[in-house]
C-alpha cells in the first residue's frame, strides 16, 4: 500500500498528519533518534518532537536512553486499534444522553442543508438506523463514480442488516442497473430520458434527502418529517410503475 494511503488511514483513525508521518517513519526505522525520524519523515525537527510527545501520550510510541541519547520506537501496530476502541468506549458512555438530546430536538419537523461527500456518506449510513426500505429516484448514471470510495461497503452493511434499497435511475445506466439487481435486497430500474434529473431524492424512515449532484461541493437538504416521507413514497411507487 502506498505511504500516502497509509498516512490517510492513520489520520482517519485519529492521528494528525505529522503524527502519522512520524509513526510510519518509526515503523521503518525501528529504534531511532528524533533527528533520524525528522530526516525519514520529512517533518521539521521541532514538529517531530511535538508529534512524538503526543504519540507517547497515546501509548503507541515508547523511548529508551542509549549513552545519554534518547531513542524512540513504535509499539505494536495493533495498539492503534486500542486507540479506536478507547474512543468508542468513551462515546458509548455518553451516547444515551446524546440520543436523548437528539430525540427531543427531533420532535418537530425540520430541514437542514448539508455539504460535501463525507457528510453525505455519514447521512446515508445514519439512515440504516431505521431498518426500513430505502427509496431513491433521479439518479444520474455518473453517481456510482462519485460515491465509488464507499458505496460498496454501504451496500454490504445494508444487506447484512437485510434492508431493501429500491433505485430509479436516469436513462443510460443499464450496466449499473444490471449490477444492482444482482445484489441482495436490491432492486433497480430506469425512467425514460424525458424524466432525467440532476437531483436525486432519497427516502427512508422519517427522513428525505434532496441531493444536488450538479453543484460542487455536493449539496443536499435533509428533511426530518414522517408525513413528507409518506407522501414521497406514494409518488415513488407511481414512478416505479413507469420505470423499466
Amino acid at each position: 500500500m502506498p505511504p500516502l494511503i497509509k498516512e490517510n488511514v492513520l489520520v482517519e483513525a485519529g492521528l494528525s498528519k505529522n503524527e502519522a508521518k512520524v509513526y510510519l517513519a518509526l515503523l521503518d526505522l525501528g529504534s531511532a533518534t528524533a533527528g533520524k525520524i525528522a530526516d525519514k519523515s520529512r517533518v521539521h525537527r521541532t514538529n517531530v518532537y511535538d508529534a512524538l510527545e503526543r504519540l507517547i501520550e497515546k501509548g503507541i510510541v515508547t523511548y529508551i536512553y542509549k549513552k545519554d541519547t534518547k531513542y524512540y520506537q513504535a509499539t505494536e501496530p495493533e495498539n492503534l486499534l486500542n486507540l479506536i476502541r478507547e474512543k468508542e468506549l468513551h462515546l458509548t458512555q455518553i451516547l444515551p444522553e446524546l440520543q436523548l438530546s437528539t430525540k427531543m430536538a427531533k420532535t418537530k419537523p425540520r430541514a437542514e442543508i448539508c455539504e460535501g461527500m463525507p457528510a453525505f456518506k455519514l447521512a446515508c449510513y445514519d439512515l440504516l438506523k431505521y431498518n426500513k426500505t430505502l427509496y431513491m429516484i433521479g439518479i444520474p448514471k455518473e453517481v456510482p463514480h462519485h460515491v465509488r470510495n464507499w458505496i460498496d461497503n454501504f451496500h454490504k452493511e445494508r444487506a447484512k442488516r437485510k434492508i431493501d434499497f429500491i433505485h430509479i435511475y436516469n436513462h443510460g445506466a443499464q450496466e449499473r442497473i444490471k449490477y444492482l439487481n444482482k445484489l441482495p435486497y436490491t432492486k433497480a430500474r430506469a425512467l425514460p430520458e424525458k424524466y432525467d434529473s440532476p437531483v436525486s431524492i432519497i427516502s427512508c424512515g422519517e427522513e428525505v434527502f434532496i441531493v444536488m449532484w450538479d453543484v460542487k461541493p455536493l449539496l443536499f437538504i435533509r428533511v426530518h418529517n414522517p408525513n413528507f416521507t409518506k407522501s414521497f413514497n406514494k409518488w415513488f411507487n407511481l414512478m416505479w410503475k413507469l420505470a423499466k
